[in-house]
């Protein structure tokens, strides 16, 4: 076998992988918001049965009850769909790293491609990013899926929270409002911290390669 017939099985190969891990990035997109969606149609559809519920029972003992049962149900289908959106996330990133280490031996075989292509060539955190379209940031979290849902998971946790306090202590809306706020903050926080630290995991097991400069 020749050195140019290595080179274009070399290059089959490579573009056969590119292909491979585009497909994967449009499936990890894809379940992401199946799954928000299947999120979203369950907080929806409990909020209305809570609403007729609500009417026919003026919120009393069976209301209470009622949103008892269902908010934490609720709660756990969001958690699950949190947890699988930060996995589908990470396997994005992984994804698309691959592919801009794919790009970045296309340009080693011929320079001359670089500067045709408009995605990075460089597979570090910063670069992968770029070609996203944003800029790491802590807002840039709740526009993603993840943070999305565990913000409105969040909400759920504080309308159960304070529920219960106001169910046990009849003391008015008082404690339920400081009940739910400390029961949204809580829940919100321990769910970035998951976030951050599954985020940092991965990146840790998947070193960099070829990391761009400075000014990138």
């Amino acid at each position: 076998m020749t050195e140019g017939d290595n080179t274009q099985q070399v290059l089959q190969c490579m573009t056969t992988e590119h292909f491979v891990l585009q497909t994967a990035r449009t499936a990890t997109i894809q379940e992401a918001n199946q799954r928000a969606n299947l999120f979203l149609t369950s907080v929806s559809s409990a909020t209305i049965a809570l609403a007729f519920v609500a009417q026919v029972t003026q919120m009393g003992p069976p209301f209470v009850l009622f949103s008892l049962i269902l908010l934490p149900c609720l709660f756990f289908i969001g958690l699950v769909t949190f947890v699988r959106a930060v996995q589908v996330a990470i396997e994005d990133m992984v994804h698309a790293r691959g592919m801009a280490r794919i790009r970045h031996y296309y340009t080693e075989f011929a320079p001359v491609m670089q500067k045709y292509l408009i995605h990075s060539t460089h597979d570090d955190r910063s670069a992968v990013l770029v070609d996203k379209g944003f800029k790491p940031s802590p807002q840039q979290y709740f526009m993603s899926v993840s943070g999305m849902v565990s913000t409105i998971n969040g909400a759920i946790a504080g309308v159960f929270a304070g529920i219960v306090a106001t169910s046990l202590f009849s003391s008015g809306m008082v404690l339920g409002v400081i009940s739910g706020i400390c029961a949204f903050a809580t829940s919100s926080l321990l769910l970035r911290r998951y976030h951050m630290r599954a985020w940092a995991a991965a990146e840790h097991k998947l070193p960099t390669l070829f990391p761009g400069s400075p000014e990138s």
